[in-house]
């Protein structure tokens, strides 16, 4: 992308928002796999999908409303029901619990962040009420509690703190699922896997018709975290924002995050600005239609790698 283009694509998006390509379209063979599933709710703010038995997923779509902002979904076991995100408001919180009692017939018994963005955990206070406990690292529960203080006072500071060493296992009753502790979007995610129906929601680890996220990220760990994740052979990968993932679309993204380490070691070798390769970037082929949050991510995902490698 040429400089002019790339501010005038700026200029013209809505505010903390930029289309690559067209806003109202994904890449085709992301939006259609989404499409397998049935929708069972939708709204300005997104679509939930039912992905797989007992299991739901929340296709956000913050290019239109801000209200739940990022992905995330819902597990039902015989003996609890957990929701994964606190999502960007108390309303898309609130709104994801009354899916969650619609569906299943019983408020969530847990709520999982997996990570500290605000986008995943603005919604907390909300959750917290609705639920018997909410989990989320140490790490993760630091970082928000020091951002947003009146959180920690309207929780009561109850948030168990999970292992982020070794997986932790939740027992539903009928089912299982694993908390898996990862690093690269931040220095503490965690991805939840639920084996039987073949699902892993992502966080943000995963994007998938957006470009993703560098602010905090490790970019080699995250590489390194999306390869293994992906190693899982899971049939759904819930990304954290945009569509529902195959393993082929989780394909994509790697070469995309390869991309990205390779135009960033080659503004090294040249002496060249994070800011001047970003603004000669192109996505590769297949992947114009993806869309950025905001103007710089593209500057700022060259320089954590330049940062990185340097």
């Amino acid at each position: 992308m040429d400089r002019r283009r790339f501010v005038r694509l700026a200029a013209a998006a809505p505010p903390g928002l930029m289309a690559l390509g067209s806003s109202a379209r994904r890449a085709a063979g992301a939006q259609s796999f989404q499409e397998r599933f049935p929708v069972v709710a939708s709204e300005p703010w997104g679509r939930l999908l039912r992905v797989a038995d007992g299991v739901w997923a929340l296709a956000s779509e913050p290019l239109r409303d801000r209200t739940t902002l990022c992905n995330g979904g819902i597990v039902q076991g015989r003996a609890g029901v957990l929701l994964v995100e606190a999502f960007g408001s108390d309303e898309g919180s609130r709104w994801m619990v009354e899916q969650a009692r619609t569906l299943t017939g019983r408020l969530p018994t847990h709520v999982i962040l997996t990570h500290h963005h605000a986008d995943h955990t603005r919604g907390l206070r909300a959750a917290a009420a609705a639920t018997d406990v909410a989990l989320a690292t140490s790490e993760t529960r630091d970082r928000v509690f020091e951002r947003e203080p009146e959180l920690a006072e309207a929780t009561g500071n109850r948030v168990e703190v999970l292992d982020d060493r070794r997986p932790t296992e939740i027992d539903l009753g009928d089912r299982s699922l694993v908390v898996v502790p990862r690093r690269g979007h931040t220095r503490s995610d965690v991805t939840v896997e639920v084996f039987d129906a073949s699902v892993a929601f992502c966080g943000d680890l995963v994007w998938n018709g957006m470009f993703p996220n560098y602010v905090d990220a490790a970019p080699l760990r995250l590489s390194q975290a999306v390869r293994v994740l992906r190693a899982r052979g899971m049939g759904t990968y819930v990304s954290g924002h945009g569509t529902m993932a195959d393993p082929e679309a989780v394909d994509r993204y790697i070469a995309l995050l390869d991309d990205v380490e390779a135009v960033a070691r080659r503004a090294l070798e040249r002496g060249e600005t994070a800011e001047a390769a970003g603004a000669r970037y192109r996505l590769p082929a297949g992947m114009e239609d993806w869309v950025l949050f905001d103007p710089g991510y593209l500057v700022r995902a060259i320089g954590a790698w330049m940062r990185e490698l340097g």
